[in-house]
């Protein structure tokens, strides 16, 4: 059953403006008529006529202008230097993040039905930092389900219950791997995590109808895919910073993160050697979850692009 952890999914990414389903999800487009005067956020929020942007453009686009802002030939130069750095990643798995001392404990009982949250707790107990992380995550405003502080595993599990506490822990792992500084990318690295909660979170909910393995397999896809994002935006920072150069706009960005984010993502899982994930894998290629991610990445921008609601106007 899984109406339970859908149940605490839709508190936790429910704001009343992404879809349920992917079938009804539309990206909308960025604008591009950026002026000298705009930033990248500005730009980013204006809306052009035409077909809609892929999401990972707009997703750059919370971060760096859409229009190119040096020579043609630095682009060319920083881009040969950056995919040349992501073939090594691919081939060599040079530079990968170091796997989470308990990440291969934790994801089999993640994965296993007979793992009941209090021994999940005691295994994430072992480790204060994890434990400490859970717990800051939980009394986040994305995260909190009450308004008092959740101050303690025990009392974690008691609010979110086991699925709850499973959807908690993949997060929490994985949060500290993602950590980058933007450098020539600016505030990118915060926008690629905030959207790999978001996406992670809306595939799950959204796969809720195709079984409890294929909900944990689609927000693994979208934490994976996320931690490939980030590894492509540490080659892009790390190439401007090798060859004194500003970061490539929206769109050149947007097709690198495209191309390459869930490939080493995935790439990312062999290199774990985590069992539990070539399982998951197997789950979401027979529920069809690489169009359902997709889909929910895509929402997930839309839900970036929604202004906060100011509270003293009313709802609609």
């Amino acid at each position: 059953m899984v109406e339970g952890p859908m149940r605490w999914i839709g508190k936790l990414f429910g704001r009343g403006r992404v879809a349920d389903a992917p079938g009804s999800v539309r990206a909308q487009p960025y604008g591009s008529e950026a002026t000298s005067g705009e930033d990248a956020g500005d730009a980013g929020a204006r809306q052009q006529d035409g077909p809609a942007l892929h999401w990972t453009v707009r997703l750059a686009a919370l971060a760096l202008p859409l229009e190119p802002a040096g020579a043609d030939a630095d682009s060319t130069r920083l881009m040969s230097d950056v995919e040349a750095a992501l073939l090594q990643l691919v081939h060599e798995r040079v530079r990968l993040p170091r796997r989470p001392q308990l990440l291969p404990q934790l994801l089999g009982m993640l994965n296993d039905e007979r793992a009941s949250g209090r021994q999940i707790a005691e295994v994430i107990g072992r480790d204060p930092a994890l434990a400490a992380n859970l717990l800051r995550l939980a009394n986040s405003p994305m995260y909190r389900v009450q308004s008092t502080m959740v101050e303690s595993l025990d009392r974690a599990v008691a609010l979110v219950g086991t699925d709850g506490l499973r959807q908690l822990v993949a997060v929490a792992l994985m949060q500290p791997v993602m950590r980058l500084e933007g450098g020539a990318t600016g505030v990118l690295p915060e926008r690629v995590w905030e959207h790999t909660e978001l996406a992670a979170g809306i595939a799950a909910r959204n796969a809720s109808g195709r079984g409890r393995d294929a909900v944990f397999a689609a927000q693994m896809l979208g934490l994976m895919q996320g931690l490939g994002a980030i590894m492509v935006v540490q080659a892009l920072r790390d190439a401007c910073a090798r060859l004194q150069c500003q970061a490539p706009d929206a769109m050149v960005t947007g097709e690198l993160l495209q191309r390459w984010a869930r490939r080493i993502g995935r790439g990312v899982a062999q290199a774990w050697e985590l069992p539990s994930m070539t399982g998951l894998m197997e789950v979401a290629g027979a529920s069809g979850l690489d169009s359902l991610l997709e889909a929910a990445s895509s929402a997930a921008v839309d839900a970036m692009q929604v202004p906060a609601q100011d509270p003293a106007q009313p709802a609609d």
